[in-house]
């Protein structure tokens, strides 16, 4: 791994290689999930599961704009695989800091924009991609990957009835499903990552049973023929 290890820098990152908290954490009573779900192992071996999360910091005047500042990659098994620090392509006018655990001197010396966009498309192709809210992420990254293939805590219909329907927070579900706290101060993407993955791990097997019987129902006009229906007349 390059020497541009964002995850050993900030000791304010609470807990960002505590993988093995997760693993052990069991389900609140409360939990709406099955603990049967839980799955380790990928249900086709030709699918690898990713888990991705970016930090980032704001640009424009108002500080409103999203940039790349770092990004992290962990394995099925929540091995950091990959973790750097992003050099500016923009004036960065709000580092975000108690949040992002971004410094000026972090990506000042990070990996050029154009490099990590280019290693990191190369680590997701044809690999089940896991993440929250992963639109922000790629979007900074200025990747797409294929619909079918991602998975977004974000959007998962169990993790949404935490909250009503609305959109939950990566926080409220790593406590509430994996009774593990995050996010308490600066941020770390590496953490938030491995929160995700687990939470996927969590829910894999009812998520993918679902997403099979969606893709097996009848579309519109492809509905099986009954042949004892009598012709009109």
């Amino acid at each position: 791994m390059s020497k541009n290890v964002a995850s050993t820098v900030h000791k304010n990152a609470n807990g960002a290689n505590n993988w093995i908290k997760f693993m052990n954490a069991l389900p609140p009573p409360t939990s709406n999930l099955n603990n049967n779900a839980v799955v380790q192992k990928p249900e086709k071996k030709d699918i690898e599961v990713v888990a991705i999360d970016c930090e980032m910091v704001g640009i424009h005047p108002d500080g409103q704009g999203n940039m790349l500042a770092r990004v992290s990659i962990v394995n099925s098994k929540g091995e950091t695989i990959y973790d750097k620090f992003v050099k500016p392509t923009e004036q960065v006018t709000d580092y975000r800091t108690p949040v992002s655990g971004i410094r000026p001197e972090d990506i000042e010396h990070g990996e050029v924009f154009v490099k990590v966009k280019k290693e990191v498309t190369q680590i997701l192709r044809n690999k089940l991609l896991v993440g929250h809210a992963l639109e922000h992420d790629l979007r900074v990254l200025r990747i797409s990957h294929p619909k079918h293939m991602i998975r977004d805590t974000s959007t998962y219909w169990q993790f949404k009835q935490l909250t009503e329907g609305r959109t939950p927070g990566l926080k409220r579900l790593t406590l509430h499903f994996l009774g593990a706290s995050i996010q308490e101060g600066e941020h770390s993407s590496v953490q938030d990552a491995k929160a995700a993955l687990q939470l996927y791990m969590l829910a894999r097997k009812d998520w993918e049973l679902l997403l099979k019987k969606r893709r097996n129902r009848p579309r519109n006009g492809n509905k099986p023929h009954n042949g004892s229906q009598r012709k009109h007349k």
